[in-house]
């Protein structure tokens, strides 16, 4: 079988913000203020040429087989992401002026439980979004992406993998518990989600 390679993603990658938005499923709607395809993915093609924004490429990697991009990792140390909600939310209202307004009015609720949602501990290093291309499925591709995710940890000193996961998702949630995750508390917001952590 062909290598599988992991690489920082680039701001000029097609696939990276269409992966974000299959990660964040119903959750980019508020994000972008529109349940339009083309308004969500054009917002997310935007927060990702850009930097200092939890979507950017900056803080993504990219799994590769010869060339062609199967899957997206967003990771980076939880202190990292707490600074990041604000910046993201600047650059989102740049983007979308008064769409974003006026979709949120009506769910404000639940964009401001978005932007401020504790997703973890200063000490643990956290996986943001994962996705892979329906293509790639069954190739190993996330198994591999979530193991970079902890190398990188380690590499940065953490001794905690954290991410969360929508409770429905139960592939995912299987995945993570063979990958040595469990789940250690609930967020409710917008919708419920576990939060697992994994000591590395």
């Amino acid at each position: 079988m062909n290598q599988i390679a992991i690489v920082n993603a680039d701001y000029r990658s097609m696939v990276g913000a269409k992966l974000n938005v299959m990660a964040l499923e119903y959750m980019a709607f508020p994000l972008a203020g529109s349940e339009e395809k083309n308004k969500v993915e054009g917002t997310f093609r935007t927060l990702w040429r850009q930097e200092n924004n939890r979507f950017s490429h900056q803080y993504a990697y990219e799994a590769q087989m010869d060339g062609k991009t199967l899957g997206m990792i967003t990771c980076y140390p939880i202190p990292v992401l707490n600074r990041l909600p604000w910046p993201t939310f600047k650059q989102l209202l740049s983007i979308r002026k008064l769409g974003l307004v006026i979709y949120n009015i009506l769910n404000i609720k639940m964009l401001y439980s978005m932007i401020t949602m504790k997703e973890g501990e200063d000490d643990e290093f956290h996986i943001g979004t994962i996705a892979l291309l329906p293509e790639s499925r069954g190739l190993g591709v996330g198994t591999r992406l979530i193991k970079f995710a902890e190398e990188q940890a380690c590499l940065q000193g953490f001794a905690k993998c954290s991410l969360t996961v929508k409770k429905e998702n139960h592939l995912a949630i299987k995945l993570y518990k063979r990958r040595g995750y469990q789940i250690t508390g609930e967020i409710n917001k917008p919708k419920l989600s576990y939060k697992m952590v994994k000591n590395l």
